[in-house]
């Protein structure tokens, strides 16, 4: 009876002094699970995640997604979609074009938008749609789901990682900006992309007629030329490092240099 009578007056005591048996949060997240950065907590396990879709759609496209994973969190990611030509969505200025009157949106311009939700949020099914884009907003988050529940991939001999890979550059003093990608298959770079972009009208260096003919007459060569060469001597090479720069283009061969070293760093 007496022990009894402890135990009661314990509990009523600890019951007065505001302690509770309630699980605490861990230290620096809210009761929802977010950090104090009002981040949704993630543990992904460390590493490349690439997936890419088995057949192209009725319009000749096939979607591909790398997630990287740092730390236990999404770090980078890169979509794009590439057609039986082995060409890419986010390269074909006619495409761009034509998405971009039709909605405002295209894949320059939505996939920064849902890259940065899904590094904000770290869970794909909370990715918001873009306006604009809805097709593609559904299949980045389908793909990057997916992707996360495989295992990560394994770093080749190469020292790369098989899959989508992709950088850019900063808009420079004429609002160009240079961007690339890589598509990497069995440790082997397949294929290589390189362009840029112009901040204010949104055309791709590549196609502007005028810029290539102006460029042609000042140095002997053009964009066109000059990233065909360098894309076959990555491709022969299989190292950014060892590219030759072609003469009548030299920033250019520097950025896609660059660029792409950073693009296959892990």
């Amino acid at each position: 009876m007496k022990k009894n009578i402890i135990i009661y007056l314990a509990c009523i005591v600890l019951i007065f002094s505001g302690i509770s048996c309630a699980r605490s949060e861990p230290e620096g997240q809210t009761e929802n699970g977010q950090d104090q950065n009002g981040q949704t907590g993630a543990d992904y396990e460390e590493g490349f995640y690439s997936i890419q879709e088995d057949e192209f759609d009725d319009h000749g496209w096939k979607p591909m997604v790398t997630v990287v994973v740092e730390g236990s969190r999404i770090s980078k990611a890169f979509y794009d979609e590439i057609n039986e030509e082995n060409r890419l969505k986010s390269f074909d200025q006619d495409y761009l074009e034509r998405w971009k009157d039709n909605s405002g949106e295209n894949l320059l311009t939505a996939e920064p938008k849902l890259v940065d939700q899904l590094l904000s949020k770290q869970d794909p099914d909370k990715i918001d749609e873009v306006s604009g884009a809805t097709s593609t907003s559904e299949k980045f988050k389908d793909l990057a789901s997916g992707a996360l529940t495989r295992q990560p991939g394994t770093q080749n001999d190469t020292g790369y990682y098989d899959g989508l890979q992709k950088a850019e550059g900063e808009y420079d003093e004429r609002g160009w900006k240079a961007y690339v990608a890589a598509i990497v298959e069995e440790g082997n770079i397949q294929s290589a992309y390189y362009d840029e972009v112009n901040e204010e009208s949104g055309k791709l260096k590549s196609y502007d007629d005028e810029y290539l003919a102006n460029w042609k007459e000042n140095s002997g060569t053009n964009l066109t030329e000059a990233r065909a060469s360098l894309i076959q001597d990555l491709i022969d090479k299989q190292d950014p490092d060892d590219i030759d720069t072609v003469s009548g283009a030299t920033s250019t061969s520097t950025k896609f240099k660059e660029l792409m070293k950073e693009a296959l760093t892990p």
